[in-house]
């Protein structure tokens, strides 16, 4: 599932990046970048390339959302949350460099993008 794209009901989209533990790390997709973060972790995605994207967005790889793999099971059965895309490995290799280099990610949720390869 790696790759994987979901919307949520607030219509913000995740990547998902990797199952860890029993549980599952996301990263956002934004409008916009959050350079206050670092540039090198905002991975710029071309509504071009992406046919779930309406513009040009931006991976933020600064931060990541984990959550149980029960709850994340339940958000989808429920339809709180839905499969709309993938991105390619290419873009998920970039991902994961970027999210390297972020110093806002602590070492647990670096294991997640390190799995992720």
């Amino acid at each position: 599932m790696t790759g994987t794209i979901v919307n949520c009901d607030h219509q913000k989209m995740l990547v998902f990046v990797n199952e860890l533990s029993g549980q599952v790390g996301l990263v956002t997709i934004n409008s916009r970048p959050y350079p206050k973060k670092g540039m090198e972790t905002q991975l710029k995605i071309c509504a071009s390339d992406f046919a779930f994207l309406e513009h040009d967005s931006f991976v933020d790889c600064s931060a990541l959302f984990v959550k149980s793999v029960a709850d994340f099971k339940m958000l989808m059965q429920n339809g709180q949350v839905s499969l709309i895309g993938n991105l390619d490995s290419d873009t998920m290799d970039k991902v994961v460099l970027a999210a390297a280099d972020s110093r806002h990610l602590n070492v647990f949720q670096k294991k997640f993008f390190d799995s992720a390869l």
